[in-house]
């Protein structure tokens, strides 16, 4: 790498906040150029999600054990349970999308 490839990485890496390696690995793998706010931010948000996946898996076995014992499940809790997957769902494939190496 020449001085002014070296500076145009280093100047990369600054801006972003990241370290220059980080910097020269995520250029060569396609990974956006992300602020360590950005990162900060994304990583709250999947953990958010994370945290919301294991609530509707424990939603979800509590109506499954109370169907196999014939208790009666009202309909909107499980229309309640079936929406916020879907929302959960959704915004895990937004941000696959807009996070997308490929």
């Amino acid at each position: 790498m020449n001085d002014e490839e070296w500076a145009k990485v280093q100047g990369r890496a600054i801006a972003l906040g990241i370290s220059v390696p980080r910097a020269l690995v995520e250029a060569t793998t396609g990974v956006p150029p992300l602020t360590r706010k950005e990162r900060d931010a994304l990583h709250q948000e999947l953990a958010g999600i994370k945290f919301l996946l294991s609530n509707l898996t424990n939603n979800t076995n509590q109506i499954a054990k109370a169907l196999n014992s014939d208790a009666d499940v009202p309909n909107r809790q499980i229309r309640s349970v079936l929406e916020r997957a879907a929302v959960a769902a959704a915004r895990v494939e937004e941000l696959a999308e807009k996070y997308r190496t490929s």
